[in-house]
């Protein structure tokens, strides 16, 4: 927890939220909280939920150990435009081995990526077929030191070619410092995403405020090896079931969480189960990030998820109406 303590207290003064939690663990802040959002609904809803929710004289207090807190990753946290980036990954890791092996090119994906035929993909969608398929061909036979050492590679080497960034600098400043401010409030920070948990681990301590426990992904079975020189895991052409997507997100936090999140956070359809689960709590806050600011980021599935949030009772979260800023200055 003191660990925790330190990396909050780093993540604030590097972002420059402006703003210090006190001594006391239930945060009295002596300044705004959410100071890179704007006023609004969405400020609001947020501020008075954790407020009632930390209250021990309202009759809707959560308990320490009840607060949970769950969080989508790509589009919720992190830029996910053109392409999530675990995918940016992948396909990286794919065209390293079409250099050792070319006649790869003739097969798919491989083929595909060869012919820069994006179309393929687009028709695949995130199926076990599909897209999640691409990982288990790309990380076969890696161990995870192999893999992780690729993903901080891909991280020192890759910048966004629209805002000339690495890809671990693009997540987007408002949801972290809410982020930290639930930590500070005692909630239970998870995020439960349909990347590969080896990579959201390589990023989510330093940029996104969570402990590397506390990622839920979909994730590869591994084999255990042991050698005379050594002990390690080997990445197998197979998932452990249910891919974290949909209603596998809700099934995941059930089985590795054990609470239901009184807040859930997404930006897309796949997190509708996730959301709804959330509505089992007692007391209990959804809301979706909302890509309607194509000058600062970007402008997709706006009105599908607008209408998703008046139809279910979920908050939207406006990226252009809410978000004081997007991505660190």
């Amino acid at each position: 927890m003191k660990a925790v303590r330190i990396i909050a207290i780093f993540l604030t003064a590097a972002i420059g939220f402006g703003c210090l939690p006190s001594t006391d663990r239930k945060a009295n802040f002596t300044c705004d909280p959410l100071s890179e959002w704007n006023e609004g609904p969405s400020k609001v809803s947020i501020l008075a939920f954790i407020k009632t929710a930390t209250d021990e004289s309202s009759p809707e207090f959560i308990p320490i150990e009840k607060r949970v807190a769950v969080f989508d990753m790509d589009g919720t946290i992190l830029l996910e435009k053109p392409n999530p980036v675990n995918f940016d990954v992948v396909i990286r890791i794919l065209i390293e081995q079409m250099k050792t092996n070319p006649e790869l090119a003739q097969k798919q994906p491989y083929k595909a990526i060869h012919e820069q035929d994006w179309s393929y993909f687009d028709m695949l969608g995130y199926t076990e077929d599909g897209l999640y398929g691409i990982l288990l061909d790309a990380t076969l036979g890696y161990t995870e030191s192999q893999y992780r050492d690729f993903i901080l590679k891909y991280f020192k080497t890759v910048r966004d070619k629209r805002f000339n960034k690495p890809y671990d600098q693009m997540v987007f400043v408002p949801m972290v410092q809410l982020i930290q401010y639930l930590e500070d409030n005692e909630f239970d920070v998870y995020i439960v995403s349909g990347s590969d948990p080896e990579f959201m681990r390589t990023i989510s301590e330093k940029a996104m405020h969570v402990p590397v426990q506390n990622v839920i992904g979909t994730t590869i079975l591994t084999k255990w090896i042991e050698t005379d020189t050594g002990s390690y895991f080997v990445r197998l052409h197979e998932f452990v079931k249910p891919i974290n997507d949909e209603g596998g997100k809700a099934v995941n936090i059930l089985n590795k969480v054990g609470r239901v999140p009184a807040i859930a956070i997404g930006n897309s359809p796949g997190d509708y189960a996730m959301l709804q689960y959330s509505k089992n709590a007692p007391f209990n806050l959804q809301m979706i990030v909302n890509h309607d600011d194509s000058l600062r980021e970007y402008y997709y599935d706006t009105k599908k998820m607008k209408k998703l949030c008046q139809e279910n009772g979920w908050h939207e979260i406006s990226m252009q109406d809410d978000f004081k800023v997007v991505f660190k200055e």
